[in-house]
């Protein structure tokens, strides 16, 4: 598994996206000792301010880890890429209560919630979600942006196409599967 060291514990997190899933975050966060973290919203009144203020100097601090927790996945890998080049950490996070395969290579920004299942060999592209519940099984290949909904199903071998959703319920065939 491929994820950045960082000391995070005496740093304040930024999450893009005060929505039901940054909030989701935040606690988890919270919860695995990374601390509150600030948010940036364009809609949420106590965000420290909207999405694109990433490079205001109050709240950049080089090094800070900084997830993007927005339902848009191109979006999501757009603003991980201004964020790295801002200068900012974009640390894979994995929940304490997730299981994740040492041979899985998880590319930075990418976030794996509570009892979600990563198996031996799968390769997510950056700013992937693999949300509660949801299996990405052996030797699968996740394209960057990529999100796995609260019990999606990827099957052993299956090819994800970047950008897309696998819904809650859903399963991705192996390709040697019939359809």
């Amino acid at each position: 598994m491929a994820f950045l060291e960082i000391s995070f514990h005496a740093k304040c997190p930024l999450i893009l996206g005060r929505g039901g899933f940054g909030t989701q975050l935040n606690d988890w966060l919270l919860d695995e000792g990374w601390g509150s973290a600030d948010f940036l919203d364009d809609n949420a009144p106590d965000a420290v301010g909207g999405l694109r203020d990433y490079p205001d100097p109050a709240i950049l601090h080089p090094g800070r880890p900084a997830f993007v927790a927005l339902g848009d996945n191109k979006l999501r890998v757009e603003l991980l890429q201004k964020l790295t080049a801002a200068g900012y950490a974009t640390p894979v996070f994995i929940s304490d209560a997730a299981s994740v395969s040492p041979s899985a290579v998880l590319e930075p920004g990418c976030i794996i919630m509570p009892r979600a299942y990563v198996g031996a060999g799968v390769h997510l592209g950056v700013g992937c979600i693999v949300n509660a519940g949801a299996i990405v099984d052996h030797d699968a290949a996740l394209g960057r942006g990529v999100h796995v909904a609260p019990g999606g199903i990827v099957k052993a071998g299956a090819v994800v196409a970047e950008y897309a959703k696998v819904d809650s319920g859903e399963v991705v065939r192996s390709p040697w599967e019939g359809r």
